[in-house]
């Protein structure tokens, strides 16, 4: 094939099977293809797993954004750091992972991108950014995957923890489940020492806690298990958070199995994101009322089970819960979900820099945020 093949949802079924192995070649040097051998395994061994890390000919598909945040500043123009809550910042130490999840809603900047680790001048610059400013109480740091990179986390939390209005660290990571042998004592043991609870002064307490992705229950193996617990039996915090895709997740068995896991083992349930529009999830993408569905089934079981559903547009998460009414509306033949926000347009503007709300963003007579958020659908393509 002299050129890439262009076609879209509606025209999906007419690309020749004969042509899939070699788009698959095409989507490997657009986006990066990459898994641990703990990760090829799983691939091996489970259909759930193999399908979120092996490239698939539909990420050429006509759909989705390159980059659906500007990643990586915030109004300051420091790399690594953003801000789009009053309250919360987060840092971005290194953008590689050493897996790459097909649905990642960072697609551009780790598949595709370079990489790149927060030089030292870069932190430093964060931090007093978050030492100057009271009224950020909790520190995300993030990724990519900051565990990867231990050294960095390491000088990170050494002066976040010194900022005394910082009361809660938290470290989102996937390389519990990529390479689990690497979460070793002297990790654990290092991170842990940061967490410290003052009974006199509660609020001059620093809680940290890990949240790690995990979708599937046939995630949770030994490894995994024995890597979160390095984490849990030195007090640290450990959440689950899951994203709800086609075929992986998207049934109350399924996913009550996984929380069932998660409760067992110590990991407390934390969010079910959506899906994103990110380039290339076409066919990982439920409807939004499919989450919801599944979580009112699950609400005749203990309130564990109640995790918050989020969909995440540019200017933060939308909570929905079972029973809320949907508000559709139709754009250029594409279905929207619109929505007023949680979040006041100045204050969104100030604390992210933006001169301007992103598109398909308004703001209604009380000065709140109303989005539109694109949907998707709950017809399986094979993959």
């Amino acid at each position: 094939m002299t050129a890439p093949m262009k076609f879209t949802p509606e025209t999906v079924s007419a690309v020749p099977e004969s042509s899939h192995a070699e788009m698959v070649n095409e989507v490997k040097d657009r986006f990066r293809y990459a898994t641990t051998r703990y990760i090829k395994n799983l691939m091996e061994q489970s259909d759930a797993v193999r399908k979120q890390f092996a490239p698939s000919f539909y990420e050429l598909m006509d759909f989705g954004k390159e980059q659906p945040f500007e990643e990586g500043k915030d109004n300051s123009g420091i790399y690594g750091l953003e801000r789009i809550y009053e309250d919360r910042a987060v840092i971005t130490p290194y953008f590689g992972c050493a897996s790459y999840c097909r649905y990642c809603f960072k697609k551009t900047r780790t598949l595709a991108g370079d990489n790149k680790v927060m030089a030292e001048e870069n932190i430093d610059a964060a931090l007093e950014y978050i030492r100057a400013d009271s009224r950020i109480t909790t520190a995300l740091i993030t990724g990519g995957d900051p565990l990867a990179k231990p050294a960095l986390v390491y000088k990170i939390l050494e002066q976040l923890s010194a900022i005394p209005h910082i009361t809660k660290i938290r470290i989102g990571s996937r390389h519990i489940l990529f390479q689990p042998d690497r979460i070793t004592s002297e990790l654990a043991e290092r991170i842990a020492s940061y967490n410290r609870v003052d009974p006199e002064k509660p609020l001059a307490s620093k809680n940290i806690s890990v949240g790690v992705s995990i979708n599937h229950a046939d995630e949770l193996q030994p490894e995994v298990i024995r890597a979160v617990q390095q984490f849990t039996k030195r007090g640290v915090t450990v959440r689950g958070q899951m994203v709800l895709m086609k075929g992986i997740n998207d049934n109350v068995a399924t996913l009550k199995n996984l929380l069932d896991h998660f409760l067992a083992v110590g990991i407390v349930p934390y969010y079910l994101f959506h899906c994103m529009d990110v380039v290339g999830t076409y066919h990982m993408r439920t409807s939004v009322q499919r989450g919801l569905d599944i979580l009112a089934q699950l609400a005749e079981f203990s309130g564990t089970y109640s995790v918050p559903y989020v969909y995440v547009t540019p200017v933060g998460k939308h909570r929905v819960a079972p029973g809320m009414q949907l508000d559709y509306e139709e754009i250029d033949g594409k279905r929207y979900i619109r929505r007023k926000s949680p979040y006041k347009a100045e204050r969104f503007l100030a604390f992210s820099g933006k001169k301007s709300l992103p598109e398909l963003h308004e703001v209604d007579e009380d000065g709140y945020i109303v989005s539109r958020y694109l949907d998707g659908n709950d017809t399986y393509l094979p993959y």
